[in-house]
């Protein structure tokens, strides 16, 4: 029997989504090809403390999240939390993914990097952006894009904190947002935060705007299979069948 593929994986000790998601990607993909495991390190987040240090505490006990993963026989490590690897602006996903690489001797990605390498993959340069964050956060969202070298046509989000503010969002509150900002300049909608469940509704949207749909979850994992170079599989999108 070949040896199982595992990706590791750190999330924010409030995100009930991520975990999910990953598995659910996981057995999908290993129904058509060999067996992938993920395995999940929880950075503590202290729900008292202004976002920022939230944010910035999960950063830093990320490299030892990571060394606590490689020891369970991990060949890639994501840090799956898409405002915490982009909040202090562009270049700081980078800083993330090579402290983690420099204590696991794994590569690394985080999911802020993942979805700049989504759109590239897409061939797509204009996208419209839906978050359940509060305007600071996907202020500093829209700049990271834009340092990307991306336009974004749209941007709005629900003003939520976090945990079960973020998490128990319905799927017709997430329709609605991104009706507000799909338009007709949009080449592609990148629904954000690994902690919204947005997972389960890429096919619908693909299917009502035709355009490739990028979740936080679905990039991550995207690009975990890239750096391992894992084959393609339906279920979760364009990028999953036409960019792996």
């Amino acid at each position: 029997m070949p040896e199982k593929i595992r990706i590791g994986c750190i999330v924010p000790s409030l995100n009930v989504v991520a975990e999910d998601n990953f598995i659910r990607m996981s057995e999908a993909y290993a129904a058509h090809h060999p067996a992938l495991g993920v395995h999940f390190a929880r950075a503590d987040v202290g729900r008292t403390q202004p976002l920022e240090e939230q944010f910035q505490g999960m950063v830093d006990n990320a490299p030892l999240l990571g060394k606590s993963l490689a020891s369970a026989g991990v060949s890639v490590v994501a840090f799956a939390c898409t405002s915490a690897s982009l909040f202090k602006g562009p270049g700081f996903d980078l800083t993330i993914a090579q402290a983690i690489t420099q204590q696991t001797g794994l590569p690394s990605v985080c999911t802020a990097s993942a979805v700049l390498e989504a759109l590239t993959a897409l061939k797509v340069k204009r996208v419209a952006v839906a978050t359940p964050y509060v305007e600071w956060v996907y202020a500093a969202e829209r700049d990271f894009l834009e340092a990307g070298g991306f336009e974004v046509t749209a941007i709005n989000g629900l003003g939520r904190q976090g945990g079960k503010d973020t998490n128990t969002v319905s799927s017709g509150d997430i329709f609605e947002l991104v009706e507000d900002v799909m338009n007709d300049e949009a080449e592609a909608l990148f629904v954000s935060c690994t902690d919204l469940p947005s997972l389960e509704m890429i096919s619908r949207l693909e299917e009502k705007y035709q355009r490739p749909v990028i979740t936080s979850n679905q990039a991550t994992f995207w690009r975990c299979a890239k750096i391992l170079g894992l084959g393609s599989f339906e279920g979760f999108g364009q990028l999953m069948v036409d960019c792996l």
